[in-house]
């Protein structure tokens, strides 16, 4: 992708508009794919269309291609590259169906080249899709911030660094508090606002180099490269400080505040991701034990301070 091609950020919903639309749009190409390959094998009279020098706009996905098609695709590299592979396959399909038109011999030659650039035009839809369905699996659909899966690599690099470099590293743990009685008492569609909004309060607030995922439910995970648990403390405890004063508009002129419990544990390179995580969890759970809206360092045991 050229560094100077600036695309629109894509969201979840549109990455999922992303994948149904092309697919959609494939479904047309086979489908005029089986059409046209039995006026060749058959050797019946080819359409009116199939012979126009713009044969690549009148079929279903040329329509979808230049008429349909969504803003977020439209300047992507491969999705113009799409059009121009779609156009040449177009190109090579006219020269066949002339020759079927005339009654002549399609030479093997010519029907392999027809059959590379239907390869080409199928490989870059697919780069396209595998691309949105990617975002799909590695973006959490409620609050548009990464998953869990896209997390543990990330957590995976930075134990490896941290083992090459000494650098400390922390985990912590973020879990809402009362969470339930937000939904029951206001529903769940106010329980969704409330974890989009601290979702969009977390990561508009942690530093750069940090990373934060939801975890599960109201647990969101964060990763603190080049922090010890210490220093860590001080960067969670302002954002706790911060969620707390903070007001929270669940419509109907009604706004509540939340409370979390944060727990951080060491990213020892000398054990492996999930103990780190579990010792976060376990430090979270001492600072829900300890009265809420606190933040708890793992301290090897039980009894964290």
């Amino acid at each position: 992708m050229p560094d100077d091609l600036e695309l629109p950020p894509i969201t979840v919903t549109a990455a999922e508009t992303v994948v149904y639309d092309l697919e959609r749009a494939l479904d047309a190409h086979r489908t005029w794919l089986r059409r046209f390959m039995a006026t060749l094998v058959c050797r019946t009279r080819p359409r009116p269309a199939d012979l126009s020098e713009k044969s690549h706009l009148k079929d279903e996905f040329g329509h979808w291609y230049y008429q349909d098609s969504n803003d977020y695709l439209r300047p992507h590299p491969d999705f113009v590259a799409v059009g121009r592979y779609h156009q040449e396959m177009h190109v090579a399909s006219r020269r066949l169906a002339a020759i079927v038109a005339t009654g002549e011999r399609i030479t093997p030659a010519r029907f392999r080249a027809f059959q590379r650039r239907i390869q080409r035009f199928r490989e870059r839809v697919g780069a396209l899709i595998d691309e949105a369905q990617k975002l799909l699996r590695y973006t959490d659909p409620l609050t548009g911030i990464s998953t869990r899966f896209a997390m543990l690599p990330r957590l995976e690099q930075e134990r490896e660094r941290a083992a090459r470099s000494t650098e400390p590293c922390s985990v912590g743990m973020v879990d809402l508090d009362h969470f339930k009685a937000v939904n029951d008492t206001h529903g769940h569609n106010a329980g969704d606002v409330v974890l989009r909004e601290v979702a969009r309060y977390l990561l508009k607030n942690v530093r750069q180099y940090d990373q934060i995922c939801r975890y599960g439910g109201e647990e969101f995970l964060m990763l603190l490269p080049g922090t010890d648990p210490q220093r860590a403390k001080y960067v969670l405890d302002r954002l706790r400080r911060g969620l707390k004063r903070r007001r929270i508009d669940i419509g109907n002129g009604k706004t509540i505040s939340v409370s979390a419990s944060f727990g951080i544990a060491a990213l020892d390179p000398e054990q492996s991701v999930t103990v780190a995580i579990d010792h976060a969890d376990q430090a979270m759970y001492a600072a829900k034990k300890a009265g809420r809206n606190r933040v708890c360092i793992w301290a090897g045991d039980d009894r964290q301070a």
